[in-house]
């Protein structure tokens, strides 16, 4: 009798947990102890991400009807949650880079996620998992919108510059013939 109750409260927190998140990706947990998952945890905290694991059937209740429903197709066998608040890739690198860390990238599958309501296929995550952090994204920006400035700049001080060479060199052709 007190397990719906505690059930219908973990299906609640499901919901909240990805209404809140900007990203979700979907692994398969096994082959990790229980001191790595909490050391994943830790490295994921900094990263701004939370990972809980979780059972298929709340996460299934949770998702039906949502825009995280795209979710469905991957929750098969052993499910962790790895629910991302800020920057969409950073807590993905976090986990890839643990698991390689731990050599246990072959065992423990990313099997998908959700991004903006959107299904992420296995394939799409690893693209996401080799992007540049979002602060090496914006510094590409930047510099791709100075770029052109320093062009223009280079363009209209180009024919300014050669005046002054041509100047200079018939000056110094006239001190010398004088």
């Amino acid at each position: 009798m007190g397990a719906l109750p505690q059930k219908k409260e973990a299906v609640v927190v499901i919901e909240e947990s990805l209404n809140k998140a900007s990203v979700a990706y979907v692994f398969d947990y096994r082959g990790l102890t229980v001191a790595e998952i909490t050391k994943l945890r830790r490295k994921l905290y900094k990263t701004d991400a939370v990972l809980i694991v979780t059972k298929n059937t709340l996460l299934r209740r949770a998702i039906t009807g949502t825009n995280k429903e795209a979710m469905m197709p991957f929750l098969a066998g052993p499910t962790a949650i790895l629910y991302g608040y800020g920057d969409q890739v950073a807590p993905l690198k976090a986990m890839k880079e643990f698991l390689k860390e731990t050599k246990k990238e072959k065992d423990n599958v990313i099997r998908g996620g959700v991004l903006d309501g959107a299904a992420l296929s296995p394939a799409d995550v690893d693209q996401l998992a080799k992007l540049p952090s979002r602060e090496v994204l914006l510094a590409q920006l930047v510099g791709g919108i100075a770029s052109p400035s320093r062009g223009l700049v280079a363009a209209i001080s180009g024919p300014q510059r050669s005046l002054v060479n041509v100047l200079d060199q018939f000056a110094q052709k006239q001190q010398a013939a004088s």
